[in-house]
């Protein structure tokens, strides 16, 4: 508006040189600016501990996928394979896979087990390897804030498979 007025009426406004004459002081005070400081560092260190916290969250998930992975191929490994229990064998090392991870408070559903070879399709032969692999998707709390939604999470054991549960016959 003074600026306006300069321009049309010539007139010089003496708020104009009292602002002049103040605004270097002004700039110079330091009132307040601690305040400012201690709330970026705040936002700064506690973007650090919870992300910290969240890729935590995500190690424990993969620890306790590992741990149902290595319980589903040590049931694998164990228990006899005959031609007319294929699926309820195989259901019972997805079952066992399941359970475990949800002691852990982990959901794993029936299509993250992947068993290899499949006892549906097939019988292994004794001494051959078999592998029971778990798949999941971690949702991430703070990677949203960064374009990282979902971090995939996944564990394989593999074991020689025995066929008879030695631990239990005696021998």
């Amino acid at each position: 508006m003074y600026a306006i007025d300069l321009l049309m009426t010539g007139l010089r406004s003496s708020k104009g040189r009292v602002l002049r004459r103040h605004l270097p002081r002004l700039w110079r005070e330091e009132r307040g600016s601690s305040i400012i400081e201690l709330g970026l560092v705040i936002m700064i260190m506690l973007s650090f501990v919870v992300g910290a916290v969240d890729l935590g969250y995500a190690y424990q998930h993969y620890g306790v996928v590992l741990n149902s992975s290595r319980e589903g191929a040590r049931l694998y490994s164990r228990l006899p394979c005959t031609g007319s229990n294929r699926l309820a064998l195989r259901n019972a090392i997805i079952d066992a896979v399941v359970t475990e991870a949800g002691g852990g408070r982990i959901n794993v559903r029936d299509q993250d087990v992947i068993l290899s070879p499949d006892p549906a399709s097939g019988c292994p032969t004794e001494g051959s390897p078999v592998d029971v692999q778990v798949r999941i998707r971690y949702e991430s709390q703070f990677g949203e804030l960064i374009g990282v939604d979902t971090i995939p999470i996944s564990a394989s054991t593999s074991m020689v498979y025995y066929g008879t549960d030695i631990s239990q016959s005696g021998s």
